[in-house]
């Protein structure tokens, strides 16, 4: 005959009770897969005369990225 041993369970979590976890992961992959085949800036080498001019030429390709991808959510 086996012995077994009775453990009391405790749930440990950040998230409240009675949140809709499957509504939450649905809104994930959503936006996983939007982002999937995005890329936010072309691919090559670029040069500028200063960091500025690089991170404001950056700026301007993530969101011109963004401009068509309105999202509904």
């Amino acid at each position: 005959m086996v012995k077994t041993d009775t453990y009391s369970m405790e749930i440990v979590s950040r998230r409240p009770a009675g949140e809709d976890v499957l509504r939450d992961s649905s809104i994930l992959q959503r936006t996983l897969n939007r982002l999937r085949g995005a890329r936010l800036v072309p691919r090559g080498v670029f040069r500028f005369a200063s960091h500025e001019d690089a991170d404001e030429w950056m700026t301007r390709q993530i969101l011109a990225s963004h401009e068509p991808r309105n999202s509904k959510t």
